[in-house]
């Protein structure tokens, strides 16, 4: 790439435009011909480029912020990362849009439209914001709560929980409900808000709370600490009564190079998870395990069944009241993060 494209692209996060490589000297032609299958530029919107290597080894959600920036650099008007597009560059765990696409916010009366792939939504309310990497996204808050509206109730309870897991209070959640009560589809979006919990570390637990609470069982209660007799305390994943429900999923077991969160062969993550069921057990609590094929289609039904019988077990054997040295070790040992966001109410202490 000559110097002078290079250090627009620099610039640019890496991306560059069809008009500024013609005006560093390319020729139509050399465009053309850089663009090609294994050529050294990949097109990543209409008339917008990159280096092919930059985008090769990426996965979907860095292939897709890619996207997301392209459309910022093409736009005629100013316009504000929001939406799926927003919880891409703030971290935010989602469930998968039936459509992926890039979403933009623009100041204006309330409406959107969709073309190429990019959706642009309008407001005439100011928004709140947060920059990153140098681009203007939707607020934490604001960016869960369009989930919900756009997407409906449980894609909305997924971002709301992974948002509140980052630090956001729920009083921010409340307040930009109140802002927007006017808007489209809100109640969705109140709806996932009143049912979030801050408890949810992954968009597992927070569908396997849902499956929980459809058993319609008794309380029901995240990040519930135990412990152990070796000295070890553990924080489980959901408890109702004295019956704890574990969500496992596939990252555990994936290595950390790959993507996961494993450190170890998945043998001794397994072994690991299995003992760790057994201490928990011996405390006088029954241990019931989620995959995420027990939270979706027809095996939702046949997990609710098995959840239900493996309950009854424990409430036949302990009883439904949760003893009084373990509540007061769990409320002795609240879970505590490492990395959420800065809160008013965090240092002022």
């Amino acid at each position: 790439m000559r110097d002078s494209l290079r250090a627009r692209a620099r610039r640019q996060d890496g991306l560059f435009t069809r008009q500024q490589a013609l005006r560093a000297g390319y020729t139509r032609r050399e465009i053309d011909a850089a663009v090609r299958p294994n050529g050294p530029w990949i097109a990543v919107r209409t008339g917008v480029y990159c280096e092919r290597l930059l985008v090769e080894d990426a996965d979907q959600r860095l292939r897709w912020m890619f996207k997301d920036r392209a459309a910022l650099l093409v736009a005629r008007r100013q316009a504000v990362l929001s939406h799926d597009s927003a919880a891409r560059f703030l971290e935010i765990d989602t469930l998968a849009p039936p459509i992926p696409a890039t979403h933009l916010t623009h100041t204006g009366a309330r409406g959107n439209r969709t073309n190429s792939g990019i959706v642009r939504h309008r407001d005439l309310l100011p928004l709140c914001v947060e920059v990153v990497d140098g681009l203007l996204v939707t607020s934490y808050a604001r960016t869960a709560i369009d989930i919900g509206r756009l997407h409906g109730f449980l894609p909305g309870l997924v971002a709301v929980d992974a948002v509140r897991g980052k630090g956001v209070p729920l009083a921010d959640l409340a307040a930009e409900l109140a802002r927007m009560g006017n808007h489209p589809h809100i109640a969705r979006a109140r709806a996932a808000v009143a049912a979030s919990d801050a408890g949810a570390e992954s968009v597992l637990e927070t569908l396997g709370r849902q499956l929980v609470r459809e058993l319609e069982i008794g309380e029901v209660e995240t990040q519930f600490a135990v412990g152990l007799a070796d000295g070890r305390v553990v924080w489980c994943d959901i408890r109702v009564g004295r019956h704890i429900f574990e969500c496992h999923g596939m990252l555990k077991l994936v290595p950390v190079e790959r993507g996961g969160v494993a450190t170890q062969p998945a043998e001794q993550v397994l072994w690991k998870e299995r003992a760790r069921q057994v201490a928990i057990s011996a405390e006088g609590l029954g241990v019931s395990s989620i995959v995420w094929a027990d939270c979706l289609g027809q095996a939702r039904d046949r997990a609710l069944a098995r959840l239900r019988r493996e309950y009854a077990v424990t409430e036949a054997r302990f009883g439904r009241e949760l003893p009084p040295h373990l509540r007061r070790f769990a409320d002795d040992h609240p879970r505590r993060r490492d990395g959420a966001l800065w809160t008013t109410a965090s240092h002022a202490a």
